[in-house]
């Protein structure tokens, strides 16, 4: 495709920052049009207008209000992504520079839709991609600290060997010059430099689903929002203790789905590439199979839902003591959130109780051997990992499940690290 170069364009320099809002609409996880001032072509923050959100957008009774942008088409502009990809301007090993050169082109308001509070962006710069957020950390906040970290992002990673590309991180609290204050329920200020900025954390009421029943044997443990702009609900199986994602479409979905040609029974995010399985038995209701491994790899926002609990809510719904049910090992290792308290370097467990494919032929295989199964559910849950105890078998961890540590969270935030905690054993 080809095209000419007005003149005026040679004269750009500043890189492309794109301010990822996880609604989902016709771009990259995003809804809302970019916000944009200064010198990268963005309005002023007075020019970001706030109204009631509109019908469905809320699962519950709860108002919000939310940008005005919410409801209108996401446009990217190939213009400015190749016009940053130019740019030098960045410094790029320089933590307290970045944080600066996001912090300072925030609108004066802002929304935080996914529920670890996250709010997410992307820089086009020196021939990179750098991915990133900035952090409202529930926990940590309290003591007026927020989180800062971003990372190369690299479209094919390696599978083996060492992770390529720059990432960095850092908590920003009073000894930086940062204040960071609640100022109303879910709504927190922070005042950096001059420069103050709202995060509205999206509200998401936890109250159990209305569009499906609930097996005999399970129990509605929280309501999630990923930064997909899909939004979840994380079940418990209270007789084999273990977990299940299932989606949540009281909202609507940010995304259209393809049956699988072959098992019919699955439908695939055209978008996301999420996998789920209807199920007919409990109204017809989606539960999470799969995601695609190339996503997992690549941290992008199409890595499923394990990073996206509900921290809001966490005293609330007692997330950790379903973790310690699932996963024994776990009894009196992890705080209320599920981070490790026996750990130097933060970590945190991950419910990725969904498997992982290359490709549709794989996806297919493993979910007809869960169908064979005792219990599909569970063999999803456990990513088809065999549960113990079995006959002439031993846990190799003496627990009844089988976690795998240190899956890091790759620059999403300074205390992104995670481990796994799978479907609990028979």
């Amino acid at each position: 495709m080809r095209a000419l170069l007005h003149p005026a364009a040679r004269r750009v320099s500043t890189p492309l920052l794109l301010l990822i809002i996880a609604l989902g609409g016709a771009g990259i996880g995003c809804a809302g049009a970019p916000t944009h001032r200064g010198g990268d072509g963005l309005p002023p923050p007075n020019a970001i207008a706030l109204k009631t959100a509109p019908a469905g957008f809320l699962s519950g009774s709860e108002r919000f209000d939310v940008p005005a942008s919410a409801g209108e088409p996401y446009l990217l502009l190939n213009q400015r992504f190749v016009e940053g990809l130019r740019s030098r301007a960045l410094k790029l090993g320089d933590v307290d520079a970045m944080f600066w050169h996001v912090f300072s082109r925030l609108p004066e308001e802002v929304v935080v839709y996914p529920s670890e509070n996250y709010y997410y962006f992307i820089i086009n710069v020196q021939g990179r991609q750098i991915w990133g957020n900035i952090r409202i950390p529930a926990g940590k906040r309290e003591h007026g600290k927020l989180s800062f970290g971003y990372f190369e992002f690299i479209e094919f990673p390696q599978l083996k060997g060492p992770k390529t590309g720059l990432s960095n991180s850092k908590f920003y609290g009073p000894e930086d010059g940062l204040v960071l204050t609640e100022t109303a329920n879910l709504t927190w200020r922070a005042e950096y430099r001059g420069k103050s900025v709202t995060f509205h954390l999206y509200p998401l009421p936890q109250e159990p689903p209305r569009l499906f029943g609930l097996g005999s044997d399970e129990i509605f443990i929280e309501r999630t929002f990923d930064e997909s702009g899909y939004q979840f609900f994380l079940l418990f199986n209270t007789e084999r203790n273990y977990f299940i994602w299932v989606l949540n479409e009281e909202p609507g979905v940010p995304d259209t789905f393809a049956p699988d040609p072959i098992t019919r029974e699955l439908v695939i995010g055209k978008r996301s590439g999420f996998a789920f399985w209807v199920d007919r038995d409990h109204d017809g209701r989606k539960v999470l199979v799969a995601i695609r491994r190339l996503n997992s790899n690549r941290n992008d926002y199409y890595d499923g839902p394990f990073d996206q609990l509900a921290d809001n809510y966490a005293k609330e719904v007692r997330i950790s003591e379903y973790m310690q049910l699932a996963a024994p090992g776990l009894r009196g290792r992890i705080d209320e959130y599920g981070y490790y308290t026996d750990k130097e370097r933060p970590m945190r467990v991950a419910l990725a109780c969904y498997y992982s494919y290359l490709a549709p032929s794989d996806l297919r295989k493993f979910f007809e051997r869960a169908k064979q199964s005792e219990d599909v559910y569970q063999y999803i849950s456990r990513r088809g990992i065999p549960t113990y105890p079995q006959k002439g078998a031993e846990s190799p961890t003496g627990e009844g499940t089988v976690p795998g540590e240190g899956a890091s969270g790759d620059g999403k935030s300074p205390d992104s690290g995670s481990s796994e905690a799978g479907g609990g054993g028979d």
